[in-house]
């Protein structure tokens, strides 16, 4: 995932609760609010928030109740930056209303469900700003569930059985609340943000029914092992087989994130998936990743993980060779184009020419040579494809080797097996297992092992 490194920011919410990290359990409020960067709404100079309502200001005291301040006349307003560092609200005549206050939020107007649209795309409950330099901070404050709302069905589809659903929606409340301790974006003032770097989160545009009824089935669980929630990844096809996620991320073992035998994810969405490229597009890919081979002559899967997943990749190529991990080759190619680690490769070209190599053995025999695998000993003794100009005397006189060696229209053919990192829950093995009549609680505690599922608390 992405790492952001923003520069210090305003803005304090001044509240008297209990929490868990940075949730916050307004004293006044059994919900639990979570404060939500919106990435696209911010580091801009101004932002544009509509309500057919209009709006209204909520203030948060020094005891934590939240309160309706005032309300302002109009279905527009624009947010600004002012010179001066202050956070100022403008009507569409640009005529200034008001300024906003560290511990104020803007929601809508009414009684009703609260709405507010920023630029275009609507968000529930409230919105506030903080400064990150010179440039505004747009977060959604809203309540943890509805949150889950925007999240859960970006995860999804709304036609997977019921208690997939169920499985998704604990598994992604685990995930944030998790995500909030460690505190990503406190720099901006913020738990999470929006995008896959925590999780995406889409509004009120995001949701469907079908989702939240999963999400409000399931209000307040999570899962937790040792009485703490865990990391909660997640996939979407397993290949038929989950991973460790020391053997694919590196670390210490974690005992709940073990490779799974997973039949259910076999012949389900995503389940095999095939790709051919060129070893030109693979040499170029390679090398804006920092993995500068030259030309790819070779690409070997040198282990694999308990659960079939390329561990460790060897190019070769006509700089030399490089092995690197299973994940950073797949970063590399492109995480849509190799859909996972659980895979295969087949070489694929030949050369073209009419030069015959033959080697004789210490019997006297004699075999055609294959130039693509072949290997020479120099003078120093060192043992090395044949590669550059190496030449040949044969009865014709002098060939260079490189011009026959290489083959033409080399590629490379992967099968794989899966779609995703393979760690954690399978999605789509989830859904088989919910339509084979499996609970969410047994289909998440055979994803994630000794695990319990309870109602977190604050503390």
């Amino acid at each position: 995932m992405k790492r952001y490194i923003i520069l210090a920011l305003v803005l304090v919410f001044i509240i008297s609760s209990f929490s868990i990290g940075n949730l916050v359990v307004a004293k006044d409020s059994k919900d639990t609010y979570v404060k939500i960067m919106l990435k696209n709404q911010s580091n801009v100079k101004q932002v544009k928030l509509d309500s057919s309502t209009g709006f209204s200001i909520y203030e948060i005291d020094n005891n934590g109740k939240v309160s309706k301040k005032q309300e302002l006349t109009g279905k527009s307003i624009i947010v600004k930056l002012e010179g001066n560092g202050s956070i100022s609200l403008y009507d569409n005549n640009d005529k200034k209303l008001m300024t906003l206050k560290t511990n104020q939020l803007i929601t809508s107007n009414g009684n009703g469900e609260k709405l507010i649209k920023v630029e275009d795309k609507e968000y529930r409950d409230y919105i506030t700003f903080a400064k990150n330099g010179d440039k505004l901070i747009t977060i959604n404050y809203i309540e943890l569930e509805h949150y889950l709302y925007g999240v859960v069905a970006r995860e999804v589809p709304a036609s997977f059985h019921i208690e997939a659903r169920k499985a998704q929606a604990v598994a992604a409340r685990t995930y944030a609340i998790r995500n909030i301790n460690y505190n990503r974006h406190k720099d901006v003032g913020a738990d999470l943000c929006d995008d896959t770097h925590c999780q995406v989160y889409g509004g009120k545009a995001a949701e469907n029914d079908k989702i939240n009824e999963a999400i409000d089935a399931t209000k307040g669980l999570i899962i937790t092992y040792n009485g703490k929630p865990i990391d909660a990844v997640y996939h979407s096809n397993s290949g038929g087989h989950t991973d460790n996620a020391h053997e694919i991320w590196g670390g210490s073992k974690t005992d709940y994130l073990v490779a799974v035998k997973d039949d259910y994810s076999i012949n389900q969405t995503g389940y095999s998936w095939e790709k051919t490229f060129s070893a030109e597009h693979i040499g170029s890919k390679l090398k804006a990743e920092g993995h500068d081979v030259g030309s790819v002559i070779d690409i070997q899967v040198v282990s694999r993980t308990e659960g079939g997943r390329a561990k460790q990749v060897k190019i070769i190529g006509s700089k030399g060779e490089k092995t690197i991990t299973g994940e950073q080759f797949r970063k590399a190619l492109g995480y849509t184009e190799i859909r996972s680690t659980l895979f295969t490769i087949t070489k694929n070209g030949q050369n073209n020419n009419k030069t015959d190599v033959y080697v004789i053995g210490k019997d006297g025999s004699s075999r055609n040579a294959n130039l693509n695998d072949t290997y020479v000993i120099d003078k120093s003794g060192k043992i090395s494809k044949i590669e550059d100009n190496v030449n040949v005397i044969t009865k014709d006189g002098i060939i260079n080797l490189n011009d026959n060696v290489t083959p033409k229209n080399l590629s490379f053919t992967f099968q794989g097996k899966g779609y995703g990192h393979g760690i954690g829950m399978s999605q789509y093995g989830a859904n088989a297992m919910a339509k084979n009549g499996i609970k969410y609680e047994n289909i998440l505690k055979f994803y994630y092992k000794g695990v319990k599922i309870e109602p977190y608390e604050a503390k």
